[in-house]
Formats: C-alpha cells, sequence, structure tokens
C-alpha cells in the first residue's frame, strides 16, 4: 500500500443518483475489510454514510491522501476546487450521465479499490486557468478554473461585445451570447455543446468559443497559453459577468481588464487500468462508426 494512500476523502452531493448510495455501501464493506485505509465523507453525505466512514466538514478534506469524487462531472469539479493547492489526486467514480471526467464505474469500484490498494494505476495532470480581474493597477478578483471561463452580459438578453489581444496583439472583437475560454479538460464541457472542438487532455492548449456568434466568420480558435497570455476587456459601457468553472462568478465593470494565463496549478487525476480519454469518447458518445451491413 503507497502510504499516501491512507486516507481518502469522499465527495459527492445527496439526491444525485441511486448509484451514489450504492458506491457508498460498496466503500463501507471495503473499509471494513480494509481497516488500515481510513475515508472520510464530506457532511453533504450524512445521512447516506455508516462506519467506519467518518463525516467531516470540507476543510478536514484537503487533508487527505486521495479523493474519491462520486458522480458526474459537476462533483469532479468540486474536487478539484477542494484539491486546489494540497497536491491530492482524484479518482473520479460515474454517478451522474455523461461524466468525462468521472471516468471509473460504480460497479467497479471495489475492483477500483483493490488495484489502489496493489499501487496498479497511473496518474494523469490536466491543466488549469488562472483568470484575474484588473481594475486600473489593482487585481480585484483572481480564481484558478479546471474547465471554462465563462464571459456573458451581466443584463439579461444582452450579447457580449468584447475585444481580446493574444500576447499583446489585438486577435479580434467577438460579439455574441457569451464567450467560452476552456482547457483540455473543459472541451468536453459547455464547449462542446456550443460546437467547439474536443482537445485531448494533454494539449497544453485553450479554445476560445463564442457562443451563437453575430458573425459566421468568428469560428472556435485553439490557442496556447504556454507563456502567454489573453487580455479581454468589454468594447461597450456595460457590466459583464465572469463564471469560473459554471460555480461562482464576478461582476466585470466597463474598463476592466481580465487577463488569462497557463496556471502553476494543475489537477492529478487518477487513472485506473483499461480506463482512458479516448475510450472514454468512442463510450460517451457512442461513436460507433459508419453502419454496418446486416
Amino acid at each position: 500500500m503507497r502510504k499516501s494512500f491512507v486516507n481518502i476523502g469522499i465527495v459527492g452531493f445527496k439526491g444525485k443518483s441511486a448509484d451514489l448510495a450504492c458506491a457508498l455501501d460498496q466503500i463501507t464493506l471495503w473499509a471494513i475489510a480494509h481497516p488500515k485505509v481510513k475515508f472520510f465523507a464530506l457532511d453533504s453525505l450524512s445521512e447516506l454514510v455508516q462506519k467506519p466512514i467518518r463525516i467531516v466538514k470540507e476543510s478536514a478534506l484537503s487533508r487527505m491522501d486521495l479523493l474519491l469524487a462520486i458522480g458526474g462531472d459537476g462533483t469532479v469539479l468540486s474536487a478539484a476546487h477542494m484539491a486546489l493547492g494540497h497536491k491530492i489526486p482524484i479518482l473520479g467514480v460515474n454517478a451522474g450521465r455523461v461524466g468525462f471526467l468521472a471516468e471509473s464505474r460504480v460497479e467497479g469500484l471495489e475492483k477500483a479499490l483493490d488495484d489502489l490498494l496493489a499501487g496498479d494505476f497511473s496518474t494523469r495532470e490536466r491543466m488549469m486557468i488562472d483568470a484575474s480581474v484588473f481594475r486600473g493597477k489593482k487585481c480585484i478578483a483572481k480564481q484558478t478554473v479546471l474547465n471554462e471561463v465563462h464571459i456573458r452580459a451581466h443584463m439579461p438578453d444582452r450579447m457580449v461585445n468584447v475585444n481580446v489581444a493574444y500576447n499583446g496583439t489585438c486577435l479580434t472583437e467577438y460579439w455574441a451570447d457569451s464567450l467560452l475560454i476552456s482547457t483540455p479538460t473543459g472541451s468536453t464541457a459547455y464547449n462542446l455543446a456550443a460546437g467547439g472542438p474536443i482537445i485531448h487532455p494533454s494539449t497544453p492548449a485553450v479554445v476560445l468559443t463564442p457562443v451563437a456568434p453575430s458573425s459566421l466568420s468568428v469560428r472556435p480558435l485553439v490557442l496556447s497559453l504556454t507563456d502567454k497570455k489573453l487580455e479581454i476587456v468589454s468594447a461597450v459601457e456595460r457590466p459583464l459577468d465572469l463564471v469560473f468553472d459554471g460555480r461562482s462568478s464576478v461582476e466585470v465593470k466597463p474598463g476592466d481588464r481580465v487577463v488569462l494565463c497557463e496556471s502553476k496549478s494543475v489537477t492529478t487525476f487518477i487513472r485506473m487500468r483499461h480506463t482512458g480519454f479516448v475510450g472514454a469518447l468512442r463510450e460517451k458518445l457512442g461513436w460507433t462508426g459508419k453502419p454496418r451491413l446486416a
């Protein structure tokens, strides 16, 4: 057993799926059989867990050696933000619908725990974006995101009109319902639904995707952020909302600058054998190739 996996935190949210309760039952039985491994569940699961799993506040999960995120991609994103700055690896267990980030299955959870115990796994690091908002020379807000930064109008039924510069050079002016700046991890989320490209997780790049742009010539654009930055300023005298991973937001006033760069922080995922991004694409998106003749 790797010494670093003695204390395992469980992240999940009550009412998401019947699979969540099934997963917790499996963990309970496994924990009884392996008393040297301690499990600590987020207090949102207090009505679902049994001993020997212990209930803790979210702050306690920052001291874990591993986080089990049981749910959909939203649950994995929550776990990623809990792990931020603590270098805690995450194993996503799919108890949602699509779940590109939660590669392991609930029905195979006990086998996955056995493999963790045996050290039969690998790790993968996912890039993140640092998003900073400057009012004059003062940084008034900063967030690190795993999926995307979403720029949308603060007032309902208004479009977004922003100027974007790439590493100091004017790129273009976007006029659209909203604008997404997504990591490779986020490329299979809102970006995919908006018609953006899928980017392999190992690619050090981001994709700018305008949602319902006013011009057909404005297409999704893949750019490297390695030692480079994006700067975004509203082109009109209207406030904008900057939404981080769909979780929190900040109001950006006219004249504020939004600066995006590759973060030094990464999210580390546990990858079990026989799982991976390419296989997930085929399974989650139903890629079967051309129809076969009978």
